[in-house]
């Protein structure tokens, strides 16, 4: 079963036993792949700061990146679930209590952005919604850590 290191904020993969290392690193493996073509994806978007400009954004290019994100991400998932299902009860508490945090932050950060964006003339996208969720995790991975494991 998996140890879960630094703070609770990653698995160790040295505690895995061969299956579920190897679904958990191919699981990796495509949401990596998935995030390079995902970076390829908002090359062509127009993000506020980095505004895509003279870029045919629905090129063939473009297409392909796309539907490789989905497809990556599909395989990353059902390799993720393999590895899910073989794990413990506290691996399995961790995941849902930081995904619970994430959410959480997702929420409650994302709803005070959107209400102070007018005043500050910012106008928020999906990205910074993510970056609370991502800090919601963190907070989440670190209060495990603290409430089940030290």
């Amino acid at each position: 079963m998996a140890k879960i290191s630094f703070y609770g904020s990653w698995i160790d993969l040295k505690s895995l036993n061969e299956e579920d290392r190897r679904n958990y690193k191919i699981s990796m493996f495509f949401f990596f792949l998935g995030a390079l073509c995902w970076g390829i994806h908002l090359s062509g978007t127009d993000l506020g700061f980095l505004a895509a400009e003279n870029i045919n954004n629905t090129s063939l290019s473009y297409t392909l990146a796309r539907f490789a994100v989905i497809i990556f991400w599909f395989v990353a998932i059902i390799f993720y679930l393999k590895f899910y299902r073989n794990q413990d009860e506290l691996l399995k508490r961790w995941h849902d209590y930081v995904l619970s945090w994430g959410a959480i932050s997702f929420v409650s950060l994302g709803m005070i952005i959107s209400l102070f964006s007018p005043y500050l003339e910012f106008s928020p996208s999906f990205y910074e919604y993510f970056l609370a969720f991502a800090v919601g995790t963190i907070i989440g991975g670190f209060r495990f850590h603290k409430i089940y494991l030290s």
